[in-house]
């Protein structure tokens, strides 16, 4: 047998009758839950392969805009090439010139010792030479004639040799200037090179930043798809909360009392009896557990509270006052708007707590006035004294018109609403939102604290512990006796040990798990633990309910933790709000837990 963890619960329990259409219901919203699960994993699986995608469009964007930085630098250096060759043939010209005009000073000046040459050639054989007879008949000769011969043959001759000499000189000029020359024509070339290069670059440069401006757009296109899908799993996941919501009104939830008083005996089930351990999870209020409880206020009233202690148990700081409120009020129907008279038909006709806890029996007169002050003061505060119009269901306050104080019981209603006309609560001169709910599982909650309700601050609505002075609940069963006060919510209330395992192990998952947690099977939470180096719970022994303040049991407000004890002395824990909406999420047929306080209850036939 399991050692009791929160507290032993026999194995008698009241007998609970489920209503077929509630479990016909429960089917189908675990149906619903399912659809939209999978749509959820296919806006998933879709987001995965966009943001996929995108990633790579990104890549490729970093690729191009590398590119581009590599060209750009590369056409920058082009540039410098462009402009140093520029220079330099700019340099070459002006030697070149230089060279050019001391080349054609020098050819100048060859041609002319040239001509001068020539001309000193042509005078030597234009003077007369000795007469060979004359050399014949004087052997000596004219010795003056015959050196004169021999200098001119000699000047000839050197003039020849000089001449060759300056052609040469010619000869070697010609080459320096076609060296010059075929300097020049690679200068250009390679400007004309380099010229095509920069024309190539731009043109990559230019197809690279089309492909940029293209990849970008299909980035911002893919972005816009992903925001999208993101929009489409937000909707998704709230249409879970949705139907997680839907199975509770499925398993008797109500945001209020209503005008007919709930059974205990219709809201309990039975543990299995085959021998085998059970548990189940039990909420302590419901739902939003802010501003006051109508079960609480009842067992105030039965306690000997009058009507202005109960309100100011439960508003902090206000003041009951007389308010000059409309004569009538705007109610939206299905039918549209229709304006009726404010306190003698509106208010008559709120049906959010039973007339007969007016009787003897009850001693909840006191509880009813309460009840009309806050209806009084919830709905001129929400139409704005009157000025907008007001929802006749559980959206705003329940309004069921002549049947309320012609019913059962009906006078103390009417009572109740004739004996505190005009009183409402205000806090610094203004309206109150006087919010208010069946049960506050003994303890309400500050606005602020109240996710996903409220969130916002309220001085007046601060949080309380709704106890007695020796530690009794006034929603409890020796005062207001409410059967939301500790409930399990559901069909199917009692789990088998794995099924509490497997509710542990999917906690235990990390968040990114979140969207899978109603589908994925017992095996693959394990696996992916394993995978993620988180140990799995096998062999699972007991739970424990840890408070905020470190005790074990939902002792306080709201659960801090619950812990899991498995193995051989092994031990794991999560947050309590993470195993709420685990459990919500994983719970089999309408099974849930609506609040932060909740505990486990075990049971085991004997």
């Amino acid at each position: 047998m399991i050692k009791k963890i929160t507290l032993v619960v026999s194995t008698f329990f009241f007998i609970f009758t489920v209503l077929s259409t509630n479990t016909a219901f429960g089917d189908q919203l675990d149906d619903q839950l399912s659809d939209t699960q999978q749509k959820l994993n296919a806006a998933v699986a879709e987001k995965n392969k966009t943001q996929s995608e995108l990633n790579r469009l990104e890549k490729l964007k970093q690729q191009y805009t590398g590119s581009l930085r590599s060209l750009q630098n590369t056409i920058a250096i082009t540039n410098q090439q462009i402009d140093l060759t520029n220079e330099t043939i700019k340099n070459k010209e002006n030697e070149m010139n230089q060279v050019k005009d001391d080349i054609k000073k020098s050819e100048d000046d060859i041609n002319h010792r040239k001509d001068q040459l020539k001309n000193t050639i042509r005078a030597f054989y234009m003077i007369g030479q000795p007469n060979k007879f004359e050399s014949i008949l004087n052997p000596l000769g004219n010795t003056a004639a015959t050196q004169g011969f021999v200098y001119r043959m000699n000047v000839i001759a050197n003039s020849k040799v000089q001449i060759l000499d300056l052609n040469n000189d010619l000869a070697k000029i010609n080459e320096i200037k076609k060296s010059l020359e075929e300097l020049q024509a690679q200068l250009q070339k390679d400007k004309t090179d380099l010229e095509q290069k920069k024309t190539d670059l731009q043109r990559s440069i230019q197809a690279t930043q089309g492909n940029l401006a293209t990849t970008s757009s299909q980035s911002q296109n893919v972005q816009q798809s992903l925001l999208g899908l993101e929009g489409q799993i937000s909707s998704l996941t709230q249409k879970q909360r949705e139907i997680l919501a839907a199975k509770a009104a499925a398993a008797l939830a109500s945001t209020t009392v209503g005008n007919t008083e709930i059974n205990k005996a219709a809201i309990e089930k039975n543990a299995p009896k085959d021998g085998n351990v059970y548990f189940s999870f039990w909420t302590y209020g419901y739902p939003h557990r802010v501003g006051l409880s109508q079960y609480g206020a009842l067992g105030r009233a039965w306690s000997g509270q009058s009507t202005e202690q109960i309100l100011k148990a439960y508003y902090q700081g206000v003041t009951l006052t007389t308010w000059e409120a409309p004569a009538s009020i705007t109610i939206s129907t299905a039918n549209g708007n229709q304006t009726i008279p404010f306190e003698e038909d509106y208010l008559m006709g709120i049906g959010e707590m039973p007339s007969c806890w007016g009787d003897s029996s009850h001693k909840g007169l006191e509880a009813l006035k309460a009840q009309a002050i806050i209806a009084r003061t919830y709905a001129l505060n929400y139409t704005n004294n009157g000025t907008q119009p007001i929802c006749t269901t559980q959206s705003c306050q329940v309004y069921i018109g002549a049947s309320k104080i012609n019913g059962a019981c009906g006078n103390y209603w009417k009572q109740a609403v004739e004996e505190t006309r005009g009183l409402v609560l205000t806090s610094a001169g203004q309206l109150i939102s006087a919010v208010y709910a069946s049960t506050s599982g003994g303890f309400t909650l500050n606005s602020e604290d109240a996710s996903p309700h409220f969130n916002s601050y309220r001085s007046y609505l601060r949080g309380i512990a709704d106890f007695d002075a020796n530690g009794k609940p006034y929603e409890g069963p020796d005062y207001g006796g409410s059967p939301w006060y500790h409930k399990a919510w559901g069909d199917q209330p009692w789990l088998s040990i794995s099924q509490v395992a497997d509710m542990f192990n999917a906690a235990l998952l990390p968040e990114s798990y979140n969207n899978q947690l109603s589908t994925i099977s017992k095996e693959d939470i394990v696996n992916q633990l394993t995978q993620n180096g988180i140990t799995p719970i096998t062999n699972f022994k007991a739970l424990e309910i840890i408070d905020q303040n470190g005790n074990k049991g939902a002792n306080t407000a709201q659960v801090a933790k619950v812990r899991a004890y498995f193995g051989e002395g092994q031990m794991a824990e999560v947050t309590g709000a993470r195993f709420k909406f685990v459990f919500n999420l994983r719970s089999p047929g309408t099974d849930a837990i609506w609040t932060t306080r909740f505990d486990v209850i075990t049971a085991a036939e004997l």
